[in-house]
């Protein structure tokens, strides 16, 4: 009877075969078993690694079980005690929210109908040659940043740069201009365009634009602030509520690319970061 020899022995003796059908054909049999073996270990080894991802995430999802986990009355007077003897004006109350996204997932951006307004500082920009706009936002926007093409130009000459404004809009007829400024403004997210509401002839859509809160999702992480040491329990519970409906508005469960919520840090500049439940009913 035949017996069969073990493929690993015959590593040993591979070196002394010549360059024989059999011998090339025994060592691909061995390389292929060493591949397949390789691949297996990295697959169970992304497994594990996905399995402590997932655990660790979880525990993320159950604020309560943190140890700095308060109710967010309570979490509030503990921020406005480390806060006593400043000024309560220049307070800010932040808050810190974690986010997890599956791979090609879009970013957590809105626009919040903020409540109990936050004094916020903006710069905007207009690009518009209808003179009844430019009267009617002299009062939201410093008029040297409201015009038509000799805006265009300065961007396109270095005068006027991205990171000098919070909001960049326009009306209708420089739309066909903006071309030329795409490739400055887009890359910081301040492109007038129509799908973002930002290309319109309504100067009081731009001035609802101005006093809301903007949103936006960087790295895995959302910060927003939602009052200082003067506003009550209510503004504040009520400023995170109206933040709270509008990212959760934008989680889709039956997406492909899941997103999920983790922690809420509130915090101020001298408090340390209290983990409060974010979703408010």
């Amino acid at each position: 009877m035949f017996k069969l020899i073990p493929l690993q022995p015959l590593r040993r003796i591979l070196p002394k075969c010549t360059a024989s059908p059999t011998c090339t054909f025994i060592r691909s049999l061995v390389h292929s078993k060493e591949t397949k073996t390789q691949l297996q270990r990295e697959k169970d080894k992304q497994k594990k690694r996905k399995l402590r991802q997932e655990l660790k995430f979880k525990s993320l999802e159950n604020p309560i079980d943190h140890p700095l986990h308060m109710p967010i009355a309570e979490a509030l007077n503990t921020i406005r005690s480390f806060e006593v003897g400043k000024p309560a004006e220049k307070t800010t109350i932040t808050c810190n929210l974690y986010v997890r996204q599956e791979q090609g997932a879009a970013p957590l951006n809105g626009t919040v109908d903020i409540p109990f307004p936050i004094n916020k500082k903006t710069k905007p920009l207009v690009f518009t040659t209808h003179h009844s706009i430019i009267e009617e936002l002299s009062s939201l926007v410093d008029p040297q940043f409201l015009g038509g093409k000799e805006l265009i130009d300065k961007f396109v000459n270095q005068e006027l740069l991205p990171n000098d404004f919070t909001h960049v809009f326009a009306t209708s007829e420089m739309e066909s201009q903006l071309r030329a400024v795409a490739r400055i403004l887009g890359p910081a997210g301040l492109q007038p365009t129509k799908k973002k509401g930002t290309v319109t002839d309504d100067p009081q859509a731009i001035a609802n634009i101005l006093r809301s809160y903007q949103i936006k999702q960087k790295d895995s992480h959302i910060t927003f602030t939602v009052g200082n040491a003067t506003f009550s329990d209510f503004q504040i519970m009520s400023n995170l509520k109206a933040v709270s409906d509008v990212i959760f508005s934008q989680i889709d469960p039956n997406a492909s690319k899941k997103t999920r919520l983790g922690y809420c840090f509130i915090s101020s500049a001298n408090s340390p970061g209290l983990v409060i439940d974010f979703k408010q009913d």
